[in-house]
């Protein structure tokens, strides 16, 4: 029996090759120290063959066809694309306010799949954190007051070291106690990331973060959150359409038509591991996570095999 060929799944393989054995040394000869070896980030997102369909017949739309991806703890990874290639769709099937038509997603090992509304809902009040173009702040709280609405209501106290991390880090504690009228625009988005971040997530999903801030505002929020990825370990998956605000991040993952064409590494290591850096625009794709490497292939190329009827992506 003949089994069709799996997508590539772009990220962190599961199992590295092994490395080469040394020959043992000579009796009395003296023993280099060992090298220790990098561990690979725990996984934190994962996507298996994720395939959105909207509508039947003529006004059928594939948004997605087979997407497949790995991010690891502590990553800051851009999801980019033309207008119409998917990527909303893909942030909104993994953050799990969208139901893809097949494939799964998994948080920190905790498949989404099958998950009735409410379990979904808890799955996101407790392991997800979310940033959006617009800040969504209460007027009529002030900035301590909105960071820390999700946690009251759901009768939780944050960590008061990580939250003391978070606001240090943000550089908003000369803020908590104004209200949203009286701060920037850069300086409201930094109480929105602190509102995402105090739960201390699994993951930040954030949609074009920066799109309502001016160019000085935007570049240093990102590199704040990349900072964060980088020294909290906290992982971030941002959809943007700025190519200068995903050279911010650790990977650049490509949609077209709702497949992954390729993954572009970044110049900044994996939150606090040795990884090393990657030339600013060196492409290649990472090895599959699951099954066996290709034998070969260019450095990007679609993340499916055979195709799948489309008219237009979302």
């Amino acid at each position: 029996m003949t089994h069709p060929p799996q997508p590539p799944v772009y990220g962190h393989p599961v199992h590295p090759a092994p490395l080469p054995q040394a020959a043992p040394a000579a009796p009395g000869a003296p023993t280099a120290p060992a090298t220790p070896t990098a561990t690979p980030p725990m996984r934190v997102v994962e996507a298996r063959g994720l395939t959105k369909v909207y509508g039947e017949g003529e006004a059928r739309v594939v948004a997605l066809d087979s997407a497949s991806l790995v991010v690891g703890r502590g990553e800051f990874v851009s999801i980019m694309g033309p207008s119409g290639s998917g990527k909303s769709t893909l942030l909104h099937c993994l953050a799990g306010l969208d139901t893809p038509t097949s494939g799964s997603v998994l948080i920190a090992g905790q498949d989404l799949s099958g998950m009735k509304d409410k379990q979904l809902t808890a799955v996101r009040r407790d392991r997800l954190g979310f940033i959006f173009q617009s800040f969504n702040l209460l007027p009529t709280l002030s900035a301590e007051e909105n960071i820390l609405l999700p946690q009251r209501l759901a009768h939780r106290k944050p960590d008061r070291d990580w939250y003391d991390a978070v606001i240090s880090t943000l550089g908003i504690g000369d803020r908590l106690s104004h209200r949203p009228h009286e701060l920037s625009g850069g300086q409201q988005q930094r109480v929105a990331v602190a509102r995402a971040l105090v739960g201390r997530p699994e993951v930040v999903f954030a949609d074009e973060p920066t799109g309502a801030l001016d160019t000085a505002s935007a570049a240093a929020l990102l590199e704040t959150m990349a900072d964060m990825c980088e020294h909290l370990g906290q992982t971030v998956v941002m959809v943007t359409h700025d190519e200068q605000a995903a050279a911010t991040t650790n990977r650049i993952i490509r949609l077209r038509d709702g497949r992954i064409t390729g993954v572009e590494a970044v110049r900044r290591p994996i939150g606090g591991h040795d990884t090393p850096a990657v030339a600013p625009g060196a492409r290649h794709v990472a090895g599959p996570a699951v099954g066996p490497a290709p034998a070969s292939g260019p450095a990007s190329g679609p993340a499916t095999t055979g195709s799948t009827p489309r008219t237009e992506a979302r």
